[in-house]
């Protein structure tokens, strides 16, 4: 993208002269002092990456030029004014403050070229500072809330496994089947701690642009069934999960670890937010470019407010209740989806379900 310069000069023929020589390189807007074009001050006000103008134009417009300069704090805003060597002395110290470098008259085209793309420079290393420091800013402050939410979170599975860890400890004479039913409970409370901390590493990736792409070959039907016999697992009660594969069963190429996130958290939110009398109905539809997965619910839905907040980082649904969770299951099935090129996509109605399609392309 080239480099936007708004030229503020009085003087007509060098304004049109400047104008032929940078816009080979820039892309050039005008500001006219006195005419009846679009008026300086308020191009002042449009996006611009450096500003060159003469003495006449600074001493009209500098309070305007500084606090257009103020506005884009931290962000370096460069002015380069062009001025003649006797005037020099005239600026006041006001005037100064609104300008980062000059070029006296007669102009050589080299040595402008040179001041211009110094000062573009400083502005795109500020502009990539700026950048770095609002991701940082946005990675600490999900850390410090994934921290928050984790913690709370934990707390449940964690204490489940120290009740009746503790339990298997002083109680002899619980029988084979209460022993069995502890440890079942235990591993059960250990797997659900083990996905949040999954959750947690995938987003905090994502956000730092360090999420890569392992692809492995999948056989995806019998992925898919285990997926499903270890999902159940974790549940307190029966479900039924009804899966249907379509297309030739031959081996696929996906990252197992991000595409296990996907369905994982499609197929849990479908569960946890659906009655337990219901059925979750699962689809894998195999095409030549791309593989379709469809999670259908009979639960809760979701209103047209919610969904256009789903995929934000600890945002819930409104109706969801006292059910509990992250916020984060959704927002990690998109980063997979972003990250693989695909599309995800939902329908939904109050008190009706909802159905989640994710378009996987096939490599």
């Amino acid at each position: 993208m080239m480099a936007q310069i708004l030229i503020l000069l009085k003087q007509s023929e060098n304004r049109r002269l400047l104008v032929e020589y940078l816009k080979q390189y820039y892309e050039i807007s005008v500001g006219n002092l006195t005419a009846q074009s679009k008026p300086a001050s308020l191009l002042l006000n449009e996006p611009f990456d450096l500003c060159i103008l003469d003495g006449v134009a600074l001493t009209y417009l500098w309070e305007k030029i500084q606090a257009r300069k103020q506005q884009e704090q931290p962000v370096f805003l460069p002015v380069l004014l062009i001025t003649s060597h006797p005037d020099v002395k005239l600026i006041t110290r006001n005037l100064w403050e609104s300008i980062d470098e000059l070029i006296t008259k007669p102009i050589e085209k080299t040595e402008l070229r040179v001041r211009v793309e110094m000062l573009l420079r400083s502005r795109r290393f500020s502009l990539q500072l700026d950048a770095s420091l609002i991701r940082e800013r946005k990675l600490n402050d999900l850390k410090s809330r994934f921290i928050a939410i984790a913690s709370h979170e934990f707390r449940n599975p964690l204490n489940t496994i120290l009740g009746f860890t503790r339990l298997l400890e002083t109680k002899r004479n619980l029988s084979p089947t209460q022993q069995a039913d502890f440890l079942q409970r235990i591993q059960k409370a250990a797997r659900r701690m083990n996905v949040l901390l999954d959750d947690v590493l995938i987003t905090i990736k994502s956000e730092a642009n360090s999420l890569t792409l392992n692809p492995v070959a999948i056989a995806l039907k019998l992925f898919c069934h285990n997926l499903i016999e270890e999902i159940k697992l974790s549940l307190d009660e029966p479900r039924t999960i009804d899966f249907v594969h379509e297309g030739e069963d031959n081996e696929v190429y996906f990252d197992q670890t991000l595409l296990q996130q996907i369905l994982t958290n499609l197929l849990s939110n479908a569960l946890k937010y659906s009655s337990s009398d219901s059925i979750v109905y699962f689809k894998v539809k195999i095409r030549p470019e791309a593989v379709v997965f469809q999670v259908q619910d009979q639960g809760i839905g979701i209103s047209p407010q919610d969904q256009q907040k789903l995929f934000d980082a600890f945002y819930r649904a409104t109706n969801v209740g006292n059910v509990p969770g992250t916020g984060l299951g959704l927002v990690i099935v998109k980063q997979a989806v972003d990250q693989y090129g695909g599309t995800i996509s939902l329908t939904s109605e109050i008190n009706v379900g909802t159905t989640f399609t994710v378009t996987l392309p096939l490599a």
